[in-house]
């Protein structure tokens, strides 16, 4: 195996993590809002049976984008959800600023 099918396999995975976060955190936005749940008084049940949304569960905690009434009650607060995606953008933005040269680089290197 060489090392580009060692950075393509890695590649790959790396992509299909970030995918299935994306997808666990969808869903349970989805379901909060498909309940209504915006303020406590219309906390939801929200039933967490995958490792990959309880770690996500727990991030949107963290942040407070998602705020936990009762132990399986939550709803989606709109304050904390907005920084929750400034963050996020911000965090991105950073990662972008220090790998798309890094791999602008290595492509560089490579075509010489």
């Amino acid at each position: 195996m060489t090392r580009s099918d060692i950075l393509r396999l890695v590649g790959g995975a790396v992509w299909l993590l970030a995918f299935s976060l994306i997808a666990a955190e969808k869903r349970i936005l989805r379901r909060l809002r498909r309940h209504g749940a915006t303020d406590a008084g219309s906390a939801a049940p929200l039933s967490v049976s995958s490792p990959l949304i309880r770690w996500r569960l727990d991030r949107l905690l963290r942040s407070g984008a998602v705020v936990r009434t009762t132990p399986d009650h939550f709803y989606l607060d709109s304050e904390g959800f907005a920084r929750y995606r400034r963050r996020r953008r911000r965090r991105a933005m950073v990662v972008l600023s220090v790998v798309l040269p890094l791999v602008v680089l290595i492509w560089w290197i490579n075509t010489r």
